[in-house]
């Protein structure tokens, strides 16, 4: 089953809240060139970026993360 989160989402588990992340744009930058696992839902110009939580963290091999999902 795949788990798709919002770009703001995924800033939140991916660098926290004290993190310092990039910006919005350059996630979705990274979901067009295809160096994140994402999709586009939505319609005409009100796309918007999902990325593939569980694909990511298959990448990512971060067990910790799956671990507080699994709490």
């Amino acid at each position: 089953m795949t788990c798709l989160i919002k770009v703001s989402e995924f800033i939140k588990r991916v660098y926290g809240e004290d993190g310092t992340p990039p910006a919005p744009q350059t996630i979705t930058r990274m979901c067009r060139r295809g160096e994140l696992p994402a999709e586009q839902k939505g319609f005409g110009s009100r796309k918007t970026w999902y990325i593939n939580w569980t694909a990511y963290t298959k990448l990512t091999g971060d067990d910790l993360v799956d671990k507080v999902l699994r709490s």
